[in-house]
């Protein structure tokens, strides 16, 4: 219930009570005057007027009997009617109470509804942005090494053009020379190990493919440069033209 309304209630019951009070005294003070006014006025007559003084004591005490009756029955009245009043102050204060402590869970609850959505929005958001961030980091590390790729074998090819100069045959009369195996280094990473250490590993992947591609880019130079022409080819053009030069001798 509400404190004011309670406080309120008893307040005015409060003064309800002391006015009754307060009435009922003067009543029975009026009442006791009136009756001993009488008495004083009885013994002050002389004893010849006794029946007279006796008539008049019977009528005051009747007067005082009615006042009384009729200040008892107006304050059952005004008792009852400032019950009724009390009690019909209580029912609505109850009525109230009851109203404000619904609307106060009502709003509590739909207060922590609210919090709820807000901060599973908050969550789902934060997620979001989170994977969003991943995804772009990852996109731009491959994005980083096709590029890296692509220029490597752009350069790979560019430097595979063929030697201008003829080679001659005394060059390959020495002996057979035998050209190294080819290897190449292939590095993978799983795309979950990727994720994982974006943030921790990404430089040292990055110098770690860096050196890869130019011990690559070396041991195919030491190829190119290693790897015999093709003798067939030479000798032949050699035979063909002596050949020419005997016919036209001829």
């Amino acid at each position: 219930m509400n404190p004011t309304t309670l406080n309120v209630a008893f307040k005015t019951a409060s003064n309800l009570w002391s006015q009754f009070h307060n009435y009922r005294d003067e009543k029975s003070r009026e009442a006791y005057t009136a009756l001993e006014e009488a008495a004083q006025k009885m013994d002050e007559r002389d004893n010849s007027n006794f029946a007279e003084s006796r008539r008049q004591a019977g009528a005051v005490t009747r007067a005082a009997h009615s006042r009384l009756e009729r200040a008892l029955e107006e304050f059952n009245d005004y008792r009852e009617d400032a019950t009724e009043r009390l009690n019909d102050a209580k029912e609505e204060a109850t009525k109230k109470a009851k109203k404000a402590r619904k609307q106060a869970k009502k709003d509590s609850q739909k207060a922590q509804k609210n919090l709820k959505k807000k901060s599973s929005k908050v969550a789902k958001k934060q997620k979001k942005n989170k994977k969003s961030s991943k995804g772009w980091i990852f996109a731009g590390i491959i994005a980083l090494l096709s590029a890296a790729a692509g220029a490597a074998y752009y350069w790979l090819r560019s430097n595979d053009k063929p030697s201008q100069t003829p080679p001659r045959v005394d060059d390959f009369q020495s002996g057979s020379h035998t050209a190294p195996e080819s290897t190449l280094v292939y590095t993978s990473t799983s795309e979950n190990d990727a994720k994982s250490d974006l943030v921790e590993e990404g430089a040292v992947r990055d110098e770690e493919l860096l050196g890869s591609i130019d011990e690559q880019l070396a041991k195919h130079r030491e190829e190119e440069a290693a790897q015999p022409t093709d003798t067939t080819r030479i000798t032949d053009d050699h035979q063909n033209e002596g050949k020419h030069r005997l016919q036209t001798d001829e």
